[in-house]
């Protein structure tokens, strides 16, 4: 068993969740963990507190309602993973470029897919791994309609990644901006020297960000003339997915600006980059 507190607390789950486990007493679980009963108790109390675990009246421990939510967020993530793969897939077949698909778990947004174009930007982004929500297209996506991730942002250092990356906290907000404005987020080397991301929103609601779909390519393969097809082609993706999940086309989600972005949106972008 792990001795530190953030091994024991994954030891508690792992017992907790263990099927064969119909709820453990505070004895049953300083015993497995080969704790003292005072240190476990006071493990305990904190993860009830947390909402990671809750007692039941029998002073049984059992997963509690965070945890759940937690777990269910983590699964529709997921879920929209498979569901999305096919329609990836069309997309960089139909672009030839690098597709991901980035989704939200907890304070982080990661790739969770990725397929590669037969011009792929050869970058190794490890599917998982948190991105930079000030400096990629679909960290800077999410944040731009996640209210408490934009906060979250702003409230680090913006340290730069490129000679591109935006770090000043006025200019991001204005990139913010323009992001919810037109309904699309592009980095122009922002986040690596050489590449450009775009991002569109997968939407499972007014203003509820299911997913992203983001597109990966070297600065030389695209123009600025070809952005606006590019993203074009990137939310007819979305749609695709968002119907795959049920939610039906995702225009029905999108709010009226979105719906009215035209090409000359990015030219302005285009112009502050340069």
């Amino acid at each position: 068993m792990a001795t530190d507190k953030v091994g024991r607390l994954v030891d508690v789950l792992e017992l907790v969740l263990d099927p064969g486990a119909s709820g453990l007493r505070l004895s049953d679980i300083s015993t497995s963990l080969e704790s003292p009963l005072s240190s476990t108790h006071d493990l305990l109390r904190a993860m009830t507190a947390s909402g990671l675990l809750r007692v039941d009246g029998d002073r049984t421990y059992r997963i509690g309602p965070r945890f759940i939510q937690l777990a269910v967020s983590t699964t529709e993530s997921l879920d929209v993973r498979v569901l999305a793969h096919e329609h990836l897939q069309a997309l960089a077949a139909e672009l030839s470029h690098d597709v991901y698909l980035a989704v939200r778990l907890g304070d982080d947004v990661t790739y969770v897919d990725r397929i590669p174009g037969r011009g792929r930007a050869t970058v190794d982004i490890r599917l998982g791994d948190a991105i930079p929500l000030y400096a990629s297209a679909a960290g800077k996506l999410y944040a731009a309609f996640s209210p408490d991730l934009e906060d979250q942002m702003l409230a680090e250092g913006l340290a730069p990644l490129t000679s591109r990356t935006i770090t000043s906290p006025d200019a991001l907000r204005d990139e913010l901006d323009r992001i919810r404005s037109c309904g699309f987020s592009i980095s122009r080397e922002e986040t690596i020297t050489g590449i450009v991301g775009a991002a569109v929103p997968v939407w499972s609601g007014p203003g509820q960000l299911l997913a992203a779909v983001h597109v990966s390519c070297l600065r030389d393969l695209i123009s600025d003339a070809d952005l606006p097809d590019l993203v074009a082609a990137m939310q007819v993706c979305a749609d695709a997915v968002a119907r795959g999940m049920g939610l039906g086309p995702a225009g029905d989600a999108r709010n009226d600006a979105v719906e009215r972005a035209d090409r000359t949106r990015l030219q302005p972008t285009t112009a502050r980059r340069r």
